[in-house]
């Protein structure tokens, strides 16, 4: 069952920089209707993936061990007002405030290079260094865990909130190794273009160059997912436009993107989209 998001107020551990942190961890689809935040909103996740919709039509994937900054006051909602299984954490922030160097190591010429940074970079997905990763996850265990954090915890997680927004903004203009980027890119394509037909993880590392083992490894840090995960997203991705666009059958659209039952396909969307095939082509058919 999905865990209920936890929340705390920047003004909980006397932090006015920060607004609020949230931990979420969803093991199934959850709605997110349209909104906006008044500061920066800077959203990692740690596993799983999701896409966010912004106002104006722009849609951007994020999976898993990347981050993404959106700008204050602009509206964004999950794609279909769903937010897919995903475990992330997100800091809402803006180095602007007046008093936003209270209680933090940065100095006016810090907070104005963050704030030049996030604006500059805004709406892309970064990848999180290892040092970016370990700082989210202890956040995010700290903010589920601390409900009402003071004294040495509250200082702690001052501490480990400024370090998490720094580490952000050097990681922005950090780049991948093109040999692992080629290798992953190269597996996507093939998952893309076989989606409807069984995958056989050897035969898609010979199409990666490389290794079963090192394919999970560099496809796991590449796009958070395991390739069955990302193939299985591609497949109910795929089911919707089936749903929506034409009069096949659950069935018909459950052999056409790969899957060996209509049951299994049912589950499987279900986890993803948060309804039943059905369901879903009631609510979205053209």
């Amino acid at each position: 069952m999905n865990q209920p998001e936890e929340r705390l107020r920047g003004g909980d551990i006397h932090l006015p920089l920060v607004d609020s942190i949230g931990a979420i961890r969803s093991h199934s689809a959850v709605q997110i209707t349209w909104h906006s935040h008044r500061r920066f909103e800077l959203l990692c996740v740690l596993d799983g993936a999701t896409t966010y919709e912004f106002r104006g039509g722009r849609a951007v994937e994020l999976s898993g061990d990347h981050f993404i900054v959106v700008p204050p006051h602009l509206v964004h909602r999950g794609l279909h007002n769903v937010r897919m299984p995903a475990t992330l954490c997100g800091v809402s922030f803006d180095p602007r405030h007046p008093t936003a160097q209270r209680n933090t190591p940065f100095t006016t010429a810090d907070l104005a290079w963050l704030a030049g940074q996030f604006e500059a970079h805004a709406l892309t997905t970064h990848p999180m260094s290892s040092e970016l990763r370990r700082l989210v996850a202890a956040l995010n265990r700290q903010v589920r865990a601390l409900r009402k954090p003071d004294g040495a915890d509250a200082a702690s997680l001052r501490l480990l909130v400024c370090a998490v927004i720094l580490e952000a903004a050097r990681q922005i203009t950090a780049a991948r190794p093109a040999r692992a980027e080629q290798a992953v890119a190269a597996a996507v394509a093939h998952l893309q273009k076989h989606l409807h037909e069984p995958v056989m993880m050897n035969h898609l590392a010979k199409q990666a160059g490389c290794g079963r083992a090192r394919l999970f490894q560099l496809f796991k840090q590449t796009t958070g997912q395991t390739p069955n995960d990302y193939l299985q997203r591609l497949r109910v991705a795929k089911a919707r436009g089936l749903l929506t666009a034409t009069s096949q059958s659950i069935t018909e659209i459950a052999f056409a993107v790969g899957f060996a039952s209509s049951q299994y396909f049912s589950r499987v969307f279900r986890k993803y989209t948060g309804q039943m095939p059905s369901e879903y082509r009631c609510r979205h058919r053209r």
